[in-house]
């Protein structure tokens, strides 16, 4: 399998100057996508503590029960698949997963700023208006003594990101083009990833894809075969708070429906190709869980407040085009502007941005995080599941 493609780049906030000093910061601007309701619509949100953290909420529940609870600011990830929620925010009983080989489930969900570590729990869902039953998800231990003990070889290979703070959300709900967070890879012995945990200690074994954590979207009823999120446009000083929406289902409804889309097709990892100064980067994503555009560019200067951002003395323009997976045809050419990070984020007030961006974790990829996502609606077709223009997996804008 390869890394979840969660990515955040910390902030230092600067503050206000004391004694008049310093410039009076923006006012506040929010911004709506203006989507009308419905069945198969859910409300996205900003978190405040840290920049471009897009979040929903969702209700959990015992299964087959009404003993409910809803999980408010789980991190929408288009980059994994699967519901991720930290321990210390869930208060209803769920169902233990037990795994093939007869004990408890666990998993080290492996993601590129680290790992989360915890059971494997049945649970039914709702997102909105829709529903899904009894599925497996992750209950992240962020308890201080993590029981079962994490793996030395979960832990020796990243870093935790298991708590609110490192999260910037009570967990991740996780709707990228995949029905499983592991799939075939993880059906075979040590793969890392999961782990059935009797009294005597954690081994990773096989798992078949049904005791995996799903993407709960593909376990819908109706409207199962991807998503649109609907982001609206941002000024270029950013904005404070915003109102957007994640509609289920690609043309199942009239409010999903792709219309003029351009359609990418991806690859078995959910790669597409992006074609930027003159090089083809076949490991290039759409994800809605990095708060950044990384890309490497050399020539543009490293901040000083934001770790790993871009501040160019004035604000840059640049292009890229965008390819179909194993093919350069059909493609479609993005324009996008990089301004100064630190005075973005100096400002005080606005936390959305458009225009911000650093550079990547990975050779030979481009990350289109968050900020490709303003102003646009972004289609994301689940492996396997026909839609109007065919089977996915695929992304539309």
């Amino acid at each position: 399998m390869r890394y979840f493609c969660l990515i955040f780049m910390s902030f230092l906030f600067g503050c206000g100057g004391g004694g008049g000093g310093g410039a009076p910061a923006p006012a506040s601007t929010p911004v709506s996508s203006n989507v009308a309701p419905g069945t198969n619509v859910v409300s996205l949100y900003a978190a405040t503590v840290n920049v471009n953290i897009l979040l929903a909420s969702v209700t959990v529940c015992t299964p087959n029960t009404s003993n409910c609870q809803v999980i408010p600011n789980l991190l929408v990830d288009t980059g994994s698949y699967g519901i991720r929620i930290l321990k210390s925010a869930l208060s209803v009983s769920l169902t233990q997963v037990t795994g093939s080989g007869g004990n408890p489930l666990a998993e080290c969900a492996p993601f590129a700023s680290g790992y989360t570590w915890g059971p494997v729990e049945a649970a039914d869902i709702a997102i909105g208006g829709e529903k899904a039953y009894g599925i497996p998800i992750q209950v992240i231990d962020d308890s201080q003594s993590p029981n079962p003990a994490v793996p030395a070889s979960c832990s020796s290979t990243s870093i935790s990101i298991g708590s609110a703070a490192a999260l910037n959300a009570n967990g991740v709900l996780g709707v990228g083009v995949f029905t499983n967070d592991c799939g075939a890879s993880c059906t075979a012995a040590n793969n890392g990833v999961y782990f059935e945990c009797p009294a005597t200690g954690c081994a990773s074994l096989g798992e078949p894809a049904s005791f995996q954590v799903k993407n709960p979207v593909t376990q819908f009823a109706l409207d199962n075969n991807g998503l649109v999120i609907v982001l609206p446009q941002l000024p270029p000083s950013g904005a404070s708070s915003l109102s957007g929406s994640m509609i289920f289902g690609i043309g199942t409804r009239s409010n999903n429906a792709l219309g003029q889309a351009n359609v990418l097709m991806l690859d078995g990892s959910g790669n597409l190709t992006t074609v930027f100064n003159g090089q083809a980067l076949t490991s290039s994503f759409l994800d809605s869980g990095s708060n950044m555009l990384f890309f490497q560019d050399g020539t543009t200067p490293a901040c000083k407040i934001v770790i790993g951002g871009y501040c160019p003395s004035s604000t840059q323009q640049f292009s890229a085009t965008l390819q179909a997976a194993n093919s350069p045809t059909p493609s479609v050419s993005v324009s996008f502007s990089v301004a100064n990070g630190d005075a973005l984020v100096s400002t005080g007030n606005n936390i959305l941005f458009n225009n911000i961006a650093g550079s990547p974790t990975a050779p030979g990829t481009f990350d289109w995080g968050l900020p490709f996502f303003f102003g646009r609606s972004v289609y994301f077709a689940v492996s396997g599941s026909m839609t109007p223009a065919g089977p996915g997996p695929f992304v539309a804008f």
